[in-house]
């Protein structure tokens, strides 16, 4: 893909004519432009990194060096226990990398203007997409599956690597794999794919029908509470959702869509 993107290049993307581009862009509010298709091209502007004018350059070379992040709010005792492990997990990554972050509440998911990306971790495919909606800096999901994806970057984990390095350490015995209940209604049907043994919990009172098993955990509260509970000869794989090589990723991903550096499609969904 050429670096230097035109009024053109954005008008393909988004199906719709150059002049209606321009009428986006500009804020023509005289021209009846269906809401849908405003969100369209701006998200593809974002995305691309066109810039109209020599104003809008200057404010996008400008950062404030500060990342937003959403969660599920009211979530059970368990999940939030594993947000606010995220939560100090990622404010320490960033802050070797010079950034702040921000935690927001579904009260600020029509607009915020302060942040130079979003991170949604963990969070339904609707709340997602509600955030996205309405605010056009990068935007970027960790730990969520969100279809129709190429308008931004997806970072998982590679739960085929992880599959197979539990039948090594089961060898290939019968193990249950172990983790929290999620919103994203993707991610959690993936998961029962990738794992026909999958189980999933939200109270502590539930954990005690899995001791005695071979567990595969991937949340680090599970992990803390079943290595506990632990009895001769029980077997637990932990292999964690949250870790710094998947930071890295996220990291990378950002700074891409930052700096507008143009990315093949099938490149934006990314497993660590």
């Amino acid at each position: 893909m050429k670096n230097h993107v035109t009024i053109k290049d954005v008008a393909q993307e988004a199906g719709v004519s150059v002049a209606t581009v321009s009428y986006v862009i500009n804020n023509r509010m005289d021209k009846r432009i269906s809401d849908a298709t405003r969100k369209k091209v701006l998200q593809i502007v974002n995305l691309l990194g066109y810039i109209p004018n020599q104003s809008a350059q200057a404010l996008a070379t400008s950062r404030s060096r500060m990342i937003a992040l959403y969660v599920t709010a009211d979530a059970p005792v368990l999940k939030n226990a594993e947000q606010f492990y995220f939560i100090n997990f990622l404010s320490s990554y960033l802050h070797e990398k010079n950034y702040g972050l921000i935690y927001l509440s579904e009260a600020y998911a029509e607009k915020y203007d302060h942040a130079d990306a979003i991170v949604g971790y963990d969070i339904s495919s609707e709340y997602f997409r509600r955030i996205g909606d309405n605010n056009f800096v990068p935007l970027l999901a960790f730990d969520c599956l969100i279809h129709d994806n190429w308008l931004f970057f997806q970072i998982n984990s590679d739960c085929d690597a992880m599959k197979r390095a539990a039948e090594k350490q089961f060898e290939n015995a019968p193990y249950t794999f172990l983790t929290l209940d999620t919103p994203n209604r993707e991610k959690k049907e993936w998961l029962q794919s990738v794992f026909p043994s999958a189980a999933f919990v939200s109270d502590i009172s539930e954990l005690s029908a899995f001791t005695g098993k071979n567990l595969l955990l991937a949340d680090h509260t599970l992990y803390t509470l079943m290595k506990q509970q632990m009895k001769s000869g029980d077997s637990i794989c932990y292999l964690p959702f949250i870790h710094t090589k998947k930071a890295d990723a996220l990291f990378q991903y950002m700074e891409y869509a930052l700096e507008r550096k143009p990315i093949a499609n099938d490149k934006h969904n990314i497993f660590v």
